[in-house]
């Protein structure tokens, strides 16, 4: 009985997470995600504004905080739980974006925009923790999903609506319009957020940070991390690029938006990965997704003078790495069980560290299609690195094969 509600959707003393409440966290990482993102159209307005280029202060010092803060904020939630570092990280957050919207200088910018990328990384890899706890087996995959995927659509609509608001109200605006949402779902989690008891055991939390230093040290993690950098160093790196290549082509900024949101669709490849690994394995479907994403990229530098064509290569770019992701993160899960936070605060920090080098790589000058063909080929040595993977999986089950015998 207590099963079958846990799969119906009640929360259960042992899997309190019920369908609303993941959809409040996938809602919320949508907004929290979304301050990453808008940094990519917001460049130019912001830039303008203030009188400097505010790349730096506003996008790389915001990603480059955000990796770092994943090393933190993951052992704090194996330490003291799930629910109180998702409340202190969510009303941190509420508060720094609102000074954003204040920001009268490029340094003071910088700073408030580093304290929220700090601040912001204690979601995605609690939430995800949590997640993969307080959701029951039957809906669990589904669940890592749905949050997958607004992670990616996050890597669009992020930049769709900023842009959006910037041109009609000013940018400003959408820091202000972020502080409140954040506020919303703050007090939404305060109320349906239940996290199921468990056994924290007696590390210290001295402990659970040498722990996450020996996870990271494990060969498959090296080479999971060598292969994850680049998907969202990619994804930014292309993004970032695409908006003064479209110049070239006299668009208006309403015509650049809809090429832009022209990848969305792509985004809910991710929720097709959890059919695709119990046939091919984890490791093989995350290959695929390097693999397709490479292709996409590589046809966007061939079609670079066709919209039309760019289009439907960004589209299939896109497909490759929603493919990709969720994949990556169940097997950076794996790797940490029991600490899972402490896990998914790794895979947080290579993902966005790749996330903050991206804008730097499109900001060196190099033509769009050379840029495209540059990150084809990372993608590429990316899928050689989870073939690495596999061998070092299939030494580890030998002995138990021959014990077996």
């Amino acid at each position: 009985m207590e099963q079958t509600r846990a799969t119906s959707g009640v929360a259960t003393l042992e899997y309190p997470a019920t369908r609303w409440a993941v959809a409040l966290l996938v809602s919320i990482a949508l907004v929290v995600l979304t301050q990453l993102y808008s940094a990519i159209p917001l460049i130019a307005p912001v830039s303008a504004d203030l009188g400097a280029d505010v790349t730096f202060a506003l996008s790389t010092t915001f990603s480059l905080c955000y990796a770092v803060g994943f090393l933190v904020w993951g052992p704090l939630a194996d330490q003291f739980g799930r629910r109180r570092i998702l409340l202190l990280g969510l009303a941190g957050l509420t508060i720094l974006t609102a000074a954003c919207a204040l920001a009268s200088s490029v340094t003071m910018l910088g700073v408030l925009r580093g304290g929220q990328g700090f601040v912001a990384a204690s979601f995605a890899p609690v939430a995800l923790a949590y997640l993969a706890e307080a959701v029951p087996p039957a809906r669990r995959g589904v669940a890592l999903g749905a949050m997958a995927t607004a992670f990616l659509v996050a890597g669009v609509g992020g930049q769709a609506i900023p842009e959006a608001m910037a041109v009609l109200f000013g940018w400003r605006l959408t820091f202000a319009a972020g502080r409140l949402l954040l506020a919303l779902g703050f007090l939404a989690l305060v109320v349906w957020l239940r996290e199921s008891p468990r056994e924290r055991g007696s590390a210290s939390l001295a402990r659970r940070f040498v722990l996450l230093g020996e996870i990271a040290a494990q060969p498959p993690v090296i080479f999971l991390a060598a292969a994850h950098v680049t998907l969202l160093f990619s994804l930014v790196a292309m993004y970032t690029a695409l908006g003064p290549h479209l110049a070239e082509f006299g668009l208006e900024p309403s015509q650049v938006l809809v090429l832009r949101l022209v990848g969305l669709p792509g985004m809910f490849v991710s929720l097709l990965s959890s059919g695709l690994v119990a046939r091919l394995g984890r490791t093989r479907v995350a290959q695929v997704g390097f693999g397709v994403a490479a292709l996409g990229l590589v046809l966007e530098a061939l079609l670079a003078g066709s919209l039309v064509g760019l289009a439907a290569a960004s589209l299939l770019f896109v497909s490759g790495v929603a493919l990709a992701v969720p994949v990556m993160i169940g097997l950076f899960g794996e790797s940490a069980a029991p600490n899972r936070a402490s896990g998914m605060a790794l895979n947080g920090f290579v993902l966005f560290l790749g996330a903050s080098l991206g804008p730097l790589a499109a900001g060196t000058g190099i033509a769009f299609p050379w840029l495209l063909a540059g990150l084809a080929m990372l993608l590429l040595l990316a899928v050689l690195s989870l073939a690495g993977v596999r061998r070092l999986e299939r030494s580890a089950s030998r002995p138990d094969e021959s014990v077996a015998r």
